[in-house]
């Protein structure tokens, strides 16, 4: 399940925990807990401090609102070196990001460790289960999606939690690829049709936010369709004969040995999980071959040593005209 605290472009980093704590807090008070936000301790802060109003029950949460940074164990250590100093019944650690291998290994010693009980970690899938359970949202509305729209061209489901609301989004295909977004008020599940509210959901900082948000209609027959026209992808020119002004041909083309050498051999690494890079780039002024070069590159990744180890297409960056360009590329080829 995909959870994002989606704020604006200028927010800081406890803006967006502090939004993430305001769901908490409503999560906790529907299961019956009193809760004090930021609560100051001696050498620390703490997110949410709760106490059950029937049983008494003393409860730290933590709350990590990351997105492209995963939990790691230091912070399920300090967690629990809380609970343990401050005598708290359990300590609650919610985080809408992937834990990291460290963590996941932590969290699978705590119940052998004494105390460890005392631990609470809520995954993704875990926070939706309690929200829905406490009626804060709805379940996702897949069904009503499906009625409206071709049941392949329905992506991955997200919850975003903005300052403008919570919402059920989904991913809207086109070949195979994320182009749209529809959005549902996570609350009832009803459609978003107002187009000014699904621009300032659009303009948060997430990882859907290069999508499009424009609103749908709610009958299929009068649905506009995603794409007035296919984009072309233009593959690099090359020239027809050896005095062809266009890039050379694989047999005209002279020297960079070494260079051909060196990205091959950046290949290799990659393959073989040498290196963590995945791109480069070939700079230079106009004129001076490197289109001549990257033809001469796809040319020799065709011959019988390297046509079972890579596939290499060269295309004309020139003509694109949006970001979709890259992903119709990559379906061309």
């Amino acid at each position: 399940m995909n959870i994002e605290i989606c704020t604006p472009n200028s927010a800081t980093t406890k803006d967006k925990g502090d939004l993430l704590e305001k769901l908490c807090k409503k999560m906790l008070e529907a299961q019956n807990y009193l809760v004090t936000e930021e609560v100051r301790k001696t050498g620390s802060e703490l997110d949410l401090l709760c106490e059950h109003k029937v049983s008494g029950k003393k409860i730290y949460v933590e709350c990590k609102a990351y997105r492209d940074k995963k939990i790691d164990a230091p912070i399920i250590r300090q967690l629990f070196g809380t609970v343990v100093f401050e005598n708290y019944s359990e300590g609650w650690l919610i985080g809408t990001s992937e834990f990291s291998k460290d963590a996941k290994g932590f969290c699978e010693e705590l119940p052998s460790r004494p105390l460890g009980d005392r631990i609470v970690v809520y995954s993704s899938t875990d926070i939706v289960e309690s929200l829905q359970a406490s009626k804060i949202i709805s379940s996702i509305p897949r069904e009503h999606l499906e009625q409206h729209l071709d049941i392949n061209s329905i992506g991955e489901w997200f919850l975003l939690i903005t300052t403008f609301g919570n919402f059920w989004v989904s991913t809207i295909l086109s070949a195979g690829i994320p182009t749209n977004a529809v959005c549902y008020y996570a609350k009832t599940g009803v459609l978003v049709e107002d187009q000014e509210l699904l621009d300032n959901i659009a303009s948060t900082d997430s990882s859907l936010s290069k999508l499009d948000f424009s609103k749908i209609i709610n009958t299929k027959k009068e649905m506009k369709p995603l794409f007035d026209s296919q984009i072309e992808v233009v593959e690099v020119q090359r020239g027809e004969d050896w005095n062809d002004y266009r890039p050379a041909r694989p047999q005209d083309f002279v020297g960079r040995t070494k260079d051909i050498q060196e990205i091959f051999d950046f290949f290799k690494k990659i393959r073989t999980n040498e290196i963590n890079t995945r791109i480069f780039a070939i700079t230079g002024n106009s004129g001076l071959g490197k289109s001549s070069l990257i033809i001469t590159l796809s040319e020799k990744a065709k011959n019988r040593h390297q046509k079972q180890k890579l596939f290499l297409y060269a295309i004309d960056v020139r003509a694109a005209k949006s970001p979709e360009y890259i992903y119709s590329a990559l379906l061309k080829t």
